[in-house]
């Protein structure tokens, strides 16, 4: 969805609506490596008022995705609520310095063309963004055995106590042939 910023009135714009499941993938780069399925379609309700030189929007968006945990590789359902409010400014008003020390603020603004705003893209980025960083199905999680690949919070690992040999066993061996 664009916005002409010339469309939003004094008092300001209020949306309210919801993205269908396969919308996200639109913003996602092809064969991307992250498994994730919406299972709840992204619902927006934002607030947009614009001043002299800027455009601020407030609101929130939710959503539920299943993720794939980086542990176990298991899916598990992840709710997404999400504040956001994000100042626009125009991007003719940077400074033309090729280097510009970012303050704290600064990470918070957004730049566009001066003319449209693209709500979409900025709901999409800040979905990506709200993403786990590591997914996991739960902070107890214990994984796969790397040995045998058994799921760890459903089964026992497979392995012999023989295949589970100690990085010190090479160390043992050697100390045990100068030791004759």
């Amino acid at each position: 969805m664009r916005i002409r910023v010339d469309d939003i009135p004094e008092s300001g714009r209020v949306l309210h609506y919801h993205w269908d499941r396969n919308r996200l993938k639109d913003f996602m780069p092809p064969n991307d490596p992250f498994e994730m399925e919406t299972l709840q379609p992204v619902s927006v309700d934002l607030e947009i008022h614009k001043g002299a030189d800027h455009v601020r929007i407030r609101g929130s968006f939710s959503a539920r995705f299943q993720l794939q945990c980086h542990r176990c590789l298991d899916p598990y359902p992840w709710q997404l609520l999400q504040d956001v409010d994000t100042l626009l400014l125009v991007e003719k008003d940077l400074p033309d310095e090729e280097e510009v020390e970012l303050e704290p603020e600064d990470l918070e603004v957004e730049f566009f063309d001066g003319e449209e705003i693209d709500i979409d893209r900025l709901v999409a980025e800040e979905v990506f963004l709200a993403l786990p960083f590591r997914a996991l199905c739960s902070e107890e999680c214990r994984g796969l055995c790397p040995g045998c690949g058994a799921n760890l919070n459903r089964e026992t690992c497979r392995c012999s106590k023989s295949d589970k040999e100690s990085p010190f066993q090479a160390l043992e061996r050697l100390r045990s042939q100068w030791s004759k």
